[in-house]
């Protein structure tokens, strides 16, 4: 029998945040953190094909679809406290299974570094995350989407200040397992194209157990364009994650 989907908002320092929760049978909730300015609806074409035994967690950021805004900061420091509090309100337990799209790895990469031993893997796709201190690097899609959705959900300034702070708090992960999706379509005019790939490999160095994926035919949203590449790498992390927790997985299978 399916979990029945639980749709509630929850109250977080004056804000309003709209959720989405079903529960799976393995003990092990997705966490989605969709990118900038963008709603949880982004992931519904993908968490339709999303496997019973996972639970799955979603939510709108401050200012963004169906959450009401804040008056705090819209840095990663400030969303990762909200996302926990969150987590705890909806009564979601740890372990989490991490997926983030662009900007949303900056706040996952920031969550995993303070609290690594409650999230099993992660997969981020075509992450703005890294030794990237502006948009100069960015391929030219993804810094358009940046300024058209940039007055939605903060300032250049909270950017910035979002990827110091994870730069200030990196810790190497250990062997948790890491998956990086990069986009593959791309043309001449992405000049920086290289440097974007570089960035993301640079990211693979967090893990001893990392690896790097190139959807060949994706743009930045590679689970509008590949889903079925997103939910093998899901798979793929978590199955390498069992082989590490052997007894976790033998209790819930």
């Amino acid at each position: 029998m399916k979990s029945a989907w639980m749709e509630k908002t929850y109250t977080i320092d004056g804000c309003a945040f709209h959720t989405q929760h079903r529960k799976g049978s393995s003990g092990v909730t997705i966490v989605f953190e969709a990118g900038y300015g963008t709603s949880s609806e982004t992931w519904k074409p993908l968490m339709a094909d999303i496997d019973d035994e996972f639970g799955i967690f979603t939510y709108d950021r401050a200012g963004i679809g169906k959450s009401g805004q804040s008056r705090a900061k819209r840095t990663a420091d400030q969303q990762v406290k909200e996302l926990k509090s969150l987590l705890k309100a909806a009564d979601v337990k740890p372990p989490y299974l991490a997926v983030s799209h662009s900007y949303g790895a900056v706040i996952t990469g920031l969550w995993a570094c303070k609290n690594k031993h409650d999230i099993i893997g992660m997969v981020l796709l075509d992450p703005a995350l890294g030794d990237c201190a502006s948009f100069t690097f960015i391929p030219e899609e993804m810094h358009k989407s940046h300024t058209r959705k940039m007055m939605l959900e903060g300032t250049h300034a909270e950017f910035s200040k979002s990827l110091q702070e994870l730069k200030k708090r990196q810790v190497h992960l250990g062997n948790m397992p890491l998956l990086v999706l990069s986009s593959g379509e791309r043309t001449e005019k992405f000049a920086a194209e290289q440097e974007w790939q570089n960035l993301h490999s640079s990211i693979l160095s967090l893990s001893n157990q990392s690896g790097w994926i190139q959807a060949k035919n994706s743009s930045h949203n590679i689970h509008h364009d590949e889903p079925h590449i997103v939910h093998l790498a899901i798979y793929d992390v978590w199955c390498a994650a069992c082989q590490q927790a052997a007894p976790l997985y033998q209790a819930v299978n």
